[in-house]
């Protein structure tokens, strides 16, 4: 059993890593979910999950699970972590590890320095270590960063063909504008090197939003690692993107209802409970042969 890499929480651990860790704790508002999910196969047993403050090690609660039969043989187990109190934290789950601390606040002006990343692919197909549609309900994972667009990271672009006349008068036949944006991720204290390996992980989604607005990777653009210390694994890390302007109207609502937690009628909608068991008669998405 293997734990999805598309996890928003750190849980492998530092050997033979030289210079001091990093000093930023990785942060979420209490309505973000945080999804963990874990691939296996039909006849395993998801391992004991524990959440426990950080402070003094005492348990919070135990990690249910839920369950989706992906096909035949694969199968599924996830839950969501949400609605946390201000406070610091950690996972343990047995056979995989303990996660790095994370902390929960709803301070505002805290959150505002951050940038919540949700993504999801449009179906189950694309990966086998990642689950993103169960029962056609897009699953998309949050992941929290420091850091946004600066006003002097914005270049503009166009794609377009032009007509010259015999007297030498310019035709605009066809034009489409492009906007790219440069991300800056850890200014300050820096972040750990894996937000850079998960920023670069999840851009390989269809669907990536930045605080609600759709952007994708411009072209083959990875992300840019800048070393604040040599001492200090801790980094800035900058990747461009570009705003997807040509949305489909019904794809969009639908990943909008998804990423804001709520029904069509905008009363909050917990259709991920961590008490359901969903079978493979139910599984209408990813039957593979």
């Amino acid at each position: 059993m293997i734990l999805s890499p598309f996890t928003p929480i750190f849980f492998q651990p530092r050997k033979g890593s030289n210079g001091v860790p990093s000093r930023y704790i990785q942060t979420f508002a209490p309505t973000d979910h945080i999804e963990l999910q874990l691939i296996g196969v039909v006849g395993d047993t998801p391992p004991t999950t524990k959440l426990y403050d950080a402070y003094d090690d005492s348990e919070i609660y135990t990690i249910v699970w839920s369950s989706w039969q992906m096909n035949t043989t694969d199968l599924l187990y996830f839950a969501t972590i949400t609605g946390l109190s201000n406070g610091h934290y950690y996972i343990v789950m047995d056979g995989i590890g303990t996660s790095e601390p994370f902390k929960v606040t709803d301070y505002e002006l805290e959150l505002n320095q951050t940038t919540l990343i949700q993504y999801a692919m449009k179906d189950n197909k694309q990966r086998d270590d990642a689950v993103f549609l169960i029962d056609r309900m897009p699953m998309f994972f949050d992941f929290r960063v420091p850091g946004g667009f600066k006003d002097g990271g914005w270049a503009f672009g166009v794609e377009n063909e032009q007509f010259v006349t015999d007297d030498a008068n310019i035709v605009e036949l066809y034009g489409m504008e492009s906007t790219q944006k440069t991300f800056t991720m850890g200014e300050g204290d820096g972040v750990p090197i894996w937000f850079g390996e998960l920023l670069n992980r999840l851009l390989t989604c269809h669907y990536v939003y930045f605080d609600g607005v759709r952007y994708a990777r411009k072209e083959s653009n990875v992300p840019e690692v800048n070393i604040q210390d040599d001492l200090l694994n801790s980094f800035v890390i900058t990747q461009v993107v570009q705003k997807v302007t040509l949305l489909n109207p019904a794809v969009e609502q639908s990943n909008h209802v998804a990423i804001r937690r709520t029904g069509e009628d905008g009363v909050d909608n917990d259709y991920r409970g961590t008490d359901q068991v969903i079978s493979l008669e139910d599984n209408i998405n990813r039957l593979i042969n």
